[in-house]
């Protein structure tokens, strides 16, 4: 009965503080075209957020010339750095404030969009790092916030959600609101094309995560699950023909816009499990999150068929248009068809760091975490926890 009114909650919060969409931009110069957006809004003092090493590549040479000639004095704050500290993201409300920048512009990964989310918002609001951190704390809408995502992945140009991470303790926390969605999202594959395939396939095998999590979570929508399912259709065909070809523009540029539709599905829908499994792993071992959630995905989809036959045989109709055969056999066959991508990703099948000395401190936390804030399809008991953590360890077949 508590998780039905946990669930119930989680659906009312999503409708009465509904997220919008960004504005979006898609295809060859569209950061461009995002920077010509900016100016013709008005704005002429962006606050620049990024790393440097995406400077030092010159990855961001044309849309700095871009604003010079719009007339735009661009304020570079490069000190982004991953799962970014209360620290690092002071350094950019000081930066923004000393030059009185009117918007923020973020070219980046998901650490660099959520460190510009935070900035925009404290700088908006007057307020410290500390007073966003939460459900609902950003008090006025956010400063003007265009971002260019260079991974496809994170679905953090979409989410009304930032990551950030204690100075000391470095312990994950959340800044929550539907303030945070950018103003314009640009998916320039331009700015993808010289990801490694082992980067390229983790990152689309959490943009998959989010997208199967997000269509078989009980919080249904249907703008939601029709998103859902094209992005996952469009990753199961397009992610290898990225990780085999990294130049290949036309499919960089459609992998995107997945991790851009499953972004918007989890963050109306929610996720599942495997994030709530992933992010005590990665919080343990430091595991990258997408690999993590690549290794962990399969093997929650076993353990959720019983409750799912319904929603994995409708993806794989989606995927094959097979007829003639039962819910049951087609709901095997998707389980499989997102194995078998894993494996031509050159995924691992197991986290070889995971401990079992860890495996209660990590079940007891997953659990606690998706029984709060996921509609999760099936509930995990605490030894099931542990027998799946054990099949990740040993690279087993989950049962």
């Amino acid at each position: 009965m508590l998780k039905r009114f946990i669930n119930f909650s989680l659906k009312l919060f999503t409708k009465k503080f509904p997220s919008e969409r960004p504005l979006l931009f898609t295809g060859v110069d569209s950061t461009i075209r995002l920077a010509n957006l900016v100016r013709s809004s008005g704005r002429r003092k962006p606050l620049l957020v990024t790393k440097k090493s995406l400077l030092d590549l010159g990855l961001l040479d044309e849309v700095l010339q871009r604003f010079k000639e719009l007339g735009c004095e661009v304020t570079i704050f490069d000190g982004i750095i991953p799962n970014p500290t209360y620290a690092v993201i002071q350094e950019g409300i000081n930066e923004c404030y000393e030059h009185n920048c009117d918007s923020v512009i973020v070219v980046g990964g998901g650490s660099a969009i959520d460190a510009g989310k935070v900035i925009a918002a404290c700088c908006s609001n007057n307020a410290g790092v500390e007073q966003v951190v939460g459900l609902l704390k950003v008090k006025k809408p956010t400063l003007p916030l265009y971002v260019v995502p260079t991974t496809a992945g994170t679905g953090s140009e979409v989410t009304n959600a930032a990551v950030i991470s204690e100075n000391n303790t470095h312990q994950k926390k959340f800044v929550v609101d539907p303030k945070l969605i950018p103003t314009a999202a640009a998916l320039d594959a331009n700015m993808m094309k010289s990801l490694s395939p082992q980067f390229t396939a983790a990152t689309g095998m959490d943009a998959m995560t989010h997208a199967i999590e997000a269509y078989t979570s009980l919080n249904r929508f249907s703008d939601a699950e029709r998103d859902a399912k094209l992005a996952i259709k469009i990753l199961i065909e397009n992610l290898p023909v990225v990780c085999e070809d990294g130049a290949n523009l036309e499919a960089r540029e459609l992998v995107a816009l997945a991790s851009f539709l499953a972004g918007y599905a989890f963050n109306k829908s929610g996720l599942g499990y495997v994030h709530a499994i992933s992010h005590q792993i990665s919080a343990h071992y430091d595991t990258p999150h997408g690999l993590a959630n690549a290794v962990i995905l399969p093997r929650v989809m076993r353990f959720n068929k019983p409750a799912c036959v319904d929603r994995f045989s409708e993806l794989e109709r989606v995927m094959s248009g097979a007829n003639g055969q039962t819910d049951e056999e087609l709901a095997e066959r998707f389980i499989s068809r997102v194995e078998h991508l894993g494996q031509q990703l050159g995924i691992p099948d197991s986290l070889n760091d995971l401990q079992k000395s860890d495996f209660e401190t990590i079940a007891k936390k997953a659990r606690k975490e998706a029984f709060l804030f996921y509609a999760v399809p099936r509930i995990m008991s605490r030894a099931e926890c542990e027998v799946l953590l054990a099949t990740i360890a040993e690279g087993a077949t989950a049962p």
